[in-house]
């Protein structure tokens, strides 16, 4: 398995593909990540799953079959096609995304990954404001008992005061953890919370973000060699 957490700052930078023309991006120049996060349920809506479970690229491969309540793009009819999408693929990933609150139902697919040497991203979203601390704490703790290597949080920042509290979450996290803002305020929070410790950053490839608060693989990557750890 190639570059596993917990990694040094600069973190892993994680360049997001959900669609074919941001696909023919990555293939042609996969430089400015480290991972490629492929997003299989913005994939699903262009190509049918036989063509996306064959699709193979020489970074390494972190594998998302995103929920849609959680922000995914396709309508998978239950969690059981999303855990077979997912278990297609799985020989070809160093790590899996799966939202925690879906972690206990997908107990056999955890397992299997685990035993395949695949790392599991366990992630909770929030589109619409940033939890409380004591919530996300909460999340972590679920997320590590259901067996998470590494807990992701996205959440909108409403107002500058918002971003403590992902710094106070990472000052007490328990194991690798990885947090991002969204909205109009996202960009300046990934730089910051990967100087505090977040050992992912999410850029996209191509011209089209995957996610509010997203910037370019190449301008995370340039910036960041800039910055340093803030402890």
């Amino acid at each position: 398995m190639q570059q596993t957490i917990p990694h040094p700052y600069p973190p892993l930078i994680v360049g997001s593909v959900a669609s074919v023309s941001a696909l023919r991006e990555v293939v042609r120049d996969s430089a400015a990540c480290d991972w490629v996060e492929l997003r299989v349920d913005g994939l699903l809506r262009e190509l049918p799953v036989e063509e996306v479970a064959a699709i193979r690229l020489s970074a390494p491969l972190l594998l998302t079959v995103r929920a849609a309540d959680e922000g995914g793009l396709y309508d998978f009819t239950d969690i059981g096609q999303r855990i077979q999408a997912a278990r297609r693929m799985l020989p070809s990933a160093v790590a899996l995304d799966w939202e925690i609150q879906y972690l206990e139902s997908a107990q056999e697919l955890i397992r299997e990954a685990r035993a395949a040497g695949v790392q599991i991203i366990a992630s909770a979203h929030d589109f619409e404001k940033t939890p409380s601390v004591e919530t996300l704490m909460a999340l972590e703790q679920q997320a590590r008992s259901l067996g998470a290597d590494v807990v992701k949080f996205a959440f909108r920042l409403q107002r500058a005061e918002d971003m403590s509290t992902g710094l106070e979450v990472l000052s007490r996290r328990t194991g690798p953890m990885a947090v991002m803002g969204m909205g109009v305020l996202g960009p300046v929070s990934r730089l910051l919370y990967a100087q505090h410790g977040s050992c992912l950053v999410y850029g996209y490839i191509g011209d089209t973000p995957t996610a509010p608060g997203q910037w370019s693989t190449r301008m995370f990557r340039e910036t960041l060699d800039t910055l340093a750890p803030a402890h």
